[in-house]
């Protein structure tokens, strides 16, 4: 089940399992979430539940929903987001399973492009064959319970995994070709080379079934 972890200064303040199928924030007291302070429009923003997606929506607040920072008017959360409203952080955390996040995240390989000039390559499993490509954004694989793992680009744009929860030093810098086991799954780290002018070449494609 998703749950939303309410802060205040680094403090905890509330857990509330997203159990409907939209979650509201507001200085009101009749928001699902209420948080009484002036930073805080009296509707400030909405969680909308979609199947296994939950999509952030700020209702024309005076000062704004942010995520990670970045002011955001409509957004697909994925599990550790911290979703900023005023002086309050709100961390959004998913259960999800990793056939879930296949099914969402994967890509058929006949669908890429000269965008997907980064992207990991499902080696095994239902999805073997398909790619999930890394548009510039963190993508989360795994969940709480049998572990995560998280990949993003760096400012120099490199790609970083790590275990979610563990200290930094632990972070490792993805090569091509280096492989990555989540569960059941075994994932390759697949990059264009930076001055290649041909397209990214499709990894293999999965039989048709």
């Amino acid at each position: 089940m998703n749950q939303l972890i309410v802060m205040l200064d680094k403090q905890i303040l509330r857990r509330f399992p997203v159990k409907a199928t939209s979650v509201t924030f507001g200085r009101s007291s009749k928001s699902d979430i209420a948080l009484p302070d002036r930073t805080i429009s009296n509707h400030h923003a909405r969680i909308t539940v979609v199947r296994e997606d939950c999509f952030l929506e700020d209702l024309e607040s005076t000062n704004g929903t942010y995520v990670n920072q970045l002011l955001v008017d409509r957004h697909l959360l994925e599990d550790g987001d911290v979703i900023g409203l005023g002086k309050y952080q709100v961390v959004f955390r998913t259960e999800l399973g990793l056939e879930s996040q296949l099914k969402r995240l994967s890509l058929h390989p006949k669908l890429m492009d000269s965008t997907h000039t980064v992207w990991l390559q499902v080696l095994d499993g239902r999805k073997a064959g398909y790619i999930i490509p890394l548009l510039q954004e963190r993508v989360v694989l795994g969940n709480l319970t049998t572990g995560q793992l998280l990949i993003e680009p760096d400012s120099q744009g490199q790609y970083i995994m790590r275990h979610v929860g563990m200290n930094a030093h632990a972070n490792r810098t993805l090569a091509p070709g280096d492989e990555i086991r989540v569960e059941d799954v075994t994932f390759q780290f697949c990059r264009k080379a930076p001055n290649a002018n041909s397209e990214p070449q499709p990894p293999e494609q999965p039989a048709d079934t």
